[in-house]
């Protein structure tokens, strides 16, 4: 009878590495997931740059835009003012 309540802890004792056989494959998904987890932190701080950065485009672009906008109205204002000094330079030598 004794020897029937020793092979139990001995069994117990054999089945603790078969048991523990799972653990590298865990260990190797647990250790996986943090992985996993920066992947997706680095993705997300890359697609925040990349909308930073399209923000920043359009806003250059609309300063470029409207920079232009300026210089054209500009040069329509010289040319109207050319036009004018044409004008009296005209008016000045027809009555010279």
């Amino acid at each position: 009878m004794k020897k029937r309540w020793l092979a139990l802890p001995c069994l117990l004792f054999a089945a603790v590495p078969l048991l523990a056989d799972g653990a590298p494959e865990q260990a190797a998904v647990a250790g996986a997931n943090p992985a996993h987890i920066q992947l997706r932190q680095q993705l997300r701080a890359r697609h925040n740059e990349v909308t930073r950065l399209q923000r920043e485009v359009a806003a250059q672009e609309s300063d470029s835009s409207q920079a232009s906008e300026r210089l054209e109205q500009r040069d329509r204002e010289i040319d109207r003012l050319q036009r004018q000094l044409e004008a009296l330079d005209g008016r000045r030598q027809g009555g010279a």
